[in-house]
């Protein structure tokens, strides 16, 4: 009897909660679909305009230039969920690239490689132990190390751009496999590498419930400070990351690489359902995020707009998105 009642109590525990998962879970699949709805849309009604809109080798370039503002949304992702946020990837990015570029010259390819990703996964470190140990804002904390990043970028190459970039390590980050950039490959596994440990990793689970609610996920058990320090490390690695490829791509690494950058990736993130408050993203919906603005401007560009009415356009686009979902989610 007593057994029988606590299966009772457990069932009358757990199903509220299964039900309330599985209704997030509708809701960001129905959101998702929404945004591949979206470029669809946004694709074919370039391609009314403009036919060569539709060419394969341009669809392609289009998720080439979402590529690094999509890599960068990712790990932008991490952190919004935990309730922080991190204005440093710009000048991440740029310090990286110097930094790969200047490895490149006297270390084999993969080697620069690694170490571009490792400055930006120390800057990420950095950030976050100022964040966890200080209990300084983030927005303040890193809205400082974007300054000191931008500067260490330039102090490190001389305040002039590194040129000579060898062709190896253009090859490996710029070229193609199958007839596809390797950006674009990248950018797709990370995309589902993210999305996997987000929803089906202990990770991922801790890491949201800190942004739900951080006082209640430290008296759970959780160690706030630590996954919302690791949170900082896989942005700073993600800016490592398309801070190299920015080098292949270009042949040069210039010190002010990633200034428009950060903006850009914010926006795709948000776009694609992670809210600025924490306890809630998706990795899938920040990839399209990216695709989505990467879109706009090349159909933009198609038809000949001007850059500052494109710079008009891509916002009112994001602000609308953003309404958009915050009604949704008000009707939840």
């Amino acid at each position: 009897m007593s057994n029988h009642t606590t299966l009772e109590r457990k069932s009358a525990t757990e199903t509220p909660l299964s039900a309330v998962r599985g209704r997030l879970d509708v809701a960001a699949t129905a959101r998702q679909a929404g945004l591949v709805g979206v470029i669809l849309v946004l694709v074919l009604g370039f391609g009314l305009a403009r036919p060569l809109f539709l060419d394969g080798g341009n669809l392609m370039n289009i998720l080439l230039q979402a590529s690094v503002v999509g890599v960068l949304a990712l790990g932008q992702t991490f952190v919004l969920i935990t309730g922080g946020i991190d204005l440093s990837i710009g000048s991440t990015v740029a310090m990286c690239a110097v930094v790969s570029g200047l490895l490149s010259h006297s270390l084999p390819v993969p080697l620069a490689i690694i170490g571009g990703i490792a400055v930006g996964a120390l800057a990420g470190l950095v950030n976050g132990l100022l964040i966890t140990m200080t209990n300084i804002t983030p927005f303040i904390v890193t809205l400082g190390s974007m300054s000191i990043y931008a500067g260490i970028a330039l102090i490190i190459a001389g305040g002039q751009a590194v040129y000579d970039i060898p062709t190896g390590f253009q090859d490996a980050l710029a070229g193609r496999i199958a007839g596809v950039p390797i950006p674009v490959l990248l950018f797709v596994l990370l995309t589902i590498v993210a999305a996997v440990c987000l929803k089906r990793t202990v990770f991922g689970e801790h890491l949201t419930a800190v942004g739900g609610n951080a006082e209640v996920a430290r008296l759970a058990g959780i160690n706030v400070k630590r996954y919302t320090a690791a949170a900082y490390v896989l942005s700073g690695a993600a800016a490592g990351l398309a801070g190299t490829i920015l080098v292949a791509r270009l042949g040069a690494a210039d010190p002010t690489l990633g200034a428009d950058l950060l903006l850009t990736a914010i926006a795709a993130t948000v776009m694609g359902g992670t809210k600025l408050a924490g306890g809630e993203g998706s990795m899938y919906g920040a990839a399209f995020g990216a695709i989505i603005i990467a879109t706009l401007t090349a159909g933009l560009t198609t038809l000949n707009v001007q850059a500052f009415y494109q710079q008009v356009a891509v916002g009112s686009a994001i602000i609308i998105a953003l309404l958009i979902d915050q009604v949704a989610r008000g009707r939840r």
